[in-house]
């Protein structure tokens, strides 16, 4: 009786060893299982994010399929050109079909109509954006007059002096476009000179 009570405790013993160690591979195998998810779904978030932060990543790009429009913006300079550009674009949503073009801004020494270096420059940024659109928007050059400072010429008003200067150095920028290959169809120049602010000598070229 004794060796029979012996045998089962022992058999008892091995039947909860037996169940301990199946618990335990249970365990064990349901903790890595919930690991192997948990790595899967992490990897599945990273890539995600990866994609979401490729797409957050594109930029507008002009292409043959965009139309412009006119912005706000005026930037005086070929630099300052160049980072309003770079700003509209950055405002612009990938895959747009219309592009809010900068005006550019062309600055004059006094009673001087020729086209200084910078002013080419700025203006051959602003070409370079009309010519990557379609092609279709027209071209606004505005001459800005005031009534000077200076001395006209003899039987000329101060204020018909410098309207008549303004109106050469629209022509000039129209003739520099057309140089360029730009259609007389796309350049308009507006008909009088606009009324300058304070004493600045100025031409604009934009989008109408």
């Amino acid at each position: 009786m004794k060796l029979y009570n012996i045998i089962k405790v022992a058999a008892l013993a091995a039947l909860v060893v037996v169940g301990a160690t199946s618990c335990q591979s249970k365990k064990k195998k349901a903790a890595e299982e919930a690991a192997k998810a948990a790595a899967e779904e992490a990897a599945r978030q990273k890539a995600a994010e990866e994609e979401a932060a490729k797409l957050a990543a594109r930029t507008f790009e002009l292409s043959e399929d965009v139309t412009l429009e006119a912005s706000e913006t005026v930037a005086e300079g070929a630099e300052a050109y160049r980072q309003a550009l770079e700003e509209a674009k950055k405002g612009t949503a990938f895959g747009s079909t219309s592009f809010a073009v900068p005006t550019a801004g062309l600055l004059y020494a006094d009673e001087q109509c020729g086209l200084s270096a910078d002013a080419k420059e700025t203006l051959q940024e602003f070409l370079n954006v009309w010519c990557a659109s379609d092609k279709k928007s027209v071209i606004l050059i505005e001459a800005y007059s005031n009534d000077g400072t200076k001395a006209a010429p003899e039987g000329c008003s101060k204020a018909d002096y410098n309207a008549a200067i303004a109106v050469e150095r629209a022509n000039l920028v129209k003739a520099w476009l057309f140089a360029k290959q730009v259609p007389a169809k796309n350049v308009k120049v507006a008909q009088n000179p606009r009324k300058a602010d304070g004493d600045q000598k100025r031409v604009n070229v934009s989008i109408q």
